[in-house]
């Protein structure tokens, strides 16, 4: 199998299936190019000379593909096991995350499309929203459409123009790559309007000056969270609509761990496992800034992201959840995305999956906990204290102005989206002070 970058075969990708045996060989006019770049900070351009890390490229490729009931549709329409990663990205490689398609050794891309773009009608899309029990929403004209990472129903698509201004949905075929992912409410009782949570979460950071991607909300007229690809850039050339590729990578492919460590307690929160904690945690997402190009910068992003988490009750912020634009020089943070308030849905655990210090829900942050958090992350106390409070405050200040946001509809969103804010705002008060009394704490007691 061979990966390209737009145009530019960049490696071949070897498996031996017997003994599952990866292998990864750069293209040598690729290693020239001026722009080239590698799939990951573990995998190089020029490979160690006793060879990449055993697993390594396995490693990178599992991460690339969905979870759960996608993974599952997956593997049943194109009759493979879920264990056989080779055979599922020869499946779904065409158009993942990040840079590079997954192609046939004996061919290559095509340059222009076989045929116009297949349009997606809202009618349509609220038809298969409605049957999703009985044609999982993944599946489009006999084709798994999820082929990013992920557990959530999401459709990816091409968008002309914005959707207010008369845009219309097109599912993708190569060489035109998606530009937004679509991501509707969930079919269960146990997260009501969680559409509206991302999009307040989403619409908050961005009110805040953070990095976030953009999103909006189109209605079919049942909810659908719109999201902007920022791994694409679209733009017309002489053949009419294209979208470049940009490559991203997510903290376990940067950390070189399997989609399994994501959490931090990588096996649970059983009795005999809990004090296993070998999955992506503060620590190791911090551990990244040494693989970035700008150093303070990339921690300064990773402390507010943290904080936001805090302060939105995102208890399901795991290694997946922060991603990295990959530059030959080294690692770039992405815009932020999946800012869901989790804590607002009593029904699902409300375990963090980066614990603060020791500290594995939000009611037993305290300060010592903050505290351990900022020295084993590397971060000055006093830099901890102050951007906590900056944060803090702007989220008072905007919280409630984004609740009145027109982007509610009915009494029942606007009742949630209310709901949000107090949350926050209660939390922004309590981050403030933990802020004030972990900067109090003595290094000898921590």
């Amino acid at each position: 199998m061979v990966l390209w970058a737009d145009d530019q075969k960049v490696a071949t990708l070897g498996h031996e299936p017997k003994n599952d045996l990866w292998s990864l060989d750069y293209d040598a006019a690729w290693i020239k190019a001026p722009g080239a770049f590698p799939l990951s900070p573990v995998l190089p351009l020029q490979p160690p000379a006793d060879g990449y890390t055993v697993g390594a490229v396995k490693r990178f490729v599992e991460n690339l593909l969905p979870e759960g009931r996608a993974l599952d549709i997956t593997a049943m329409t194109y009759k493979v096991s879920k264990a056989n990663i080779y055979a599922l990205i020869s499946a779904l490689g065409t158009e993942t995350t990040g840079a590079f398609r997954f192609w046939r050794a004996d061919e290559a891309p095509p340059a222009i499309a076989a045929k116009p773009p297949r349009e997606v009608t809202r009618e349509e899309l609220d038809k298969r929203l409605a049957e999703r029990d009985e044609m999982p929403l993944a599946v489009w004209d006999g084709k798994v459409r999820m082929s990013i990472a992920g557990v959530q129903d999401k459709l990816m698509v091409y968008i002309n123009r914005p959707l207010d201004d008369g845009g219309r949905l097109f599912l993708v075929e190569p060489p035109l790559a998606s530009t937004h992912i679509l991501k509707p409410a969930p079919g269960r009782d146990l997260t009501p309007h969680l559409v509206v949570n991302e999009h307040y979460c989403m619409t908050l950071a961005r009110r805040m000056n953070l990095p976030v991607a953009d999103v909006s909300i189109y209605r079919t007229p049942r909810p659908v969270l719109v999201t902007r690809r920022f791994d694409r850039v679209a733009r017309e050339d002489t053949r009419g609509a294209a979208v470049q590729r940009l490559h991203i990578i997510d903290a376990c492919q940067a950390s070189d761990l399997p989609v399994t460590y994501k959490y931090e307690r990588n096996f649970g929160n059983g009795e005999h496992v809990r004090n296993i904690r070998e999955g992506v945690s503060f620590q190791v997402l911090f551990d990244r800034v040494e693989q970035t190009v700008n150093k303070a910068a990339a921690r300064m992003t990773l402390l507010r992201w943290a904080l936001f988490q805090f302060l939105i009750g995102n208890c399901d912020a795991h290694g997946k959840n922060f991603s990295f634009f990959v530059h030959r020089e080294g690692l770039e943070p992405a815009p932020w995305y999946d800012l869901v308030s989790v804590v607002q849905y009593p029904g699902i655990d409300h375990e963090l999956a980066m614990a603060w210090g020791d500290a594995f829900t939000l009611e037993d942050v305290t300060a010592f906990e903050l505290a351990d958090f900022a020295k084993r992350c590397g971060i000055d106390r006093q830099l901890l204290r102050r951007d906590a409070k900056r944060m803090a405050k702007l989220a008072t200040e905007h919280a409630p102005l984004q609740a009145q946001a027109p982007d509610y509809i009915d009494d029942a969103e606007r009742a949630f989206a209310s709901q949000l804010s107090n949350f926050i705002v209660a939390q922004a008060a309590r981050l403030a002070n933990l802020a004030e009394e972990a900067y109090g704490i003595k290094d000898a007691y921590l």
